[in-house]
């Protein structure tokens, strides 16, 4: 399931690429004709709160209007709607730009903090961005916020 937010849900979007699904996010101001354009091309499912997105020629079948607010309730709803597994491959996906994660080479992991480092698990990089990965206790935290949402 590929996944594309549009810019009210950009929070619920970087949720669904850290459990590990293939989300684009819309950017600030993106017309509707070319968020329809870009979910046709890619093979998307559009998550909006705009009825109006909804109601424009080609959505049907191709976008899901989410009546809840705020992060929390929308991933619950979206569970529901679209049987969204959480832990899907969790942690696979850059959250930033939705690049899928390789294991980081030994030059790379020296770039990462001394803290990281120290945890001895294994460091994870983004390609496109260069943003490095590590299971912190940040990693847990999340962790436990994606499982209460399955």
């Amino acid at each position: 399931m590929r996944l594309l937010c549009d810019e009210m849900l950009s929070r619920l979007g970087r949720w669904l690429r850290a459990a590990g699904y293939d989300t684009a996010i819309a950017d600030s101001g993106a017309d509707d004709r070319r968020l329809l354009a870009l979910a046709i091309g890619e093979d998307r499912i559009v998550l909006t709160r705009d009825r109006g997105l909804a109601a424009r020629a080609g959505a049907a079948g191709r976008v899901v209007v989410l009546e809840s607010d705020g992060v929390e309730a929308q991933a619950r709803e979206i569970s529901r709607r679209l049987a969204v597994d959480w832990l899907h491959r969790p942690f696979s996906r850059c959250v930033v730009d939705n690049t899928v994660l390789r294991s980081a080479r030994a030059g790379e992991e020296r770039a990462a903090p001394p803290s990281a480092r120290a945890l001895g698990g294994r460091l994870f990089i983004c390609s496109a961005c260069s943003r490095l990965y590590w299971e912190g206790s940040h990693h847990r935290r999340m962790r436990e916020r994606l499982e209460s949402w399955r």
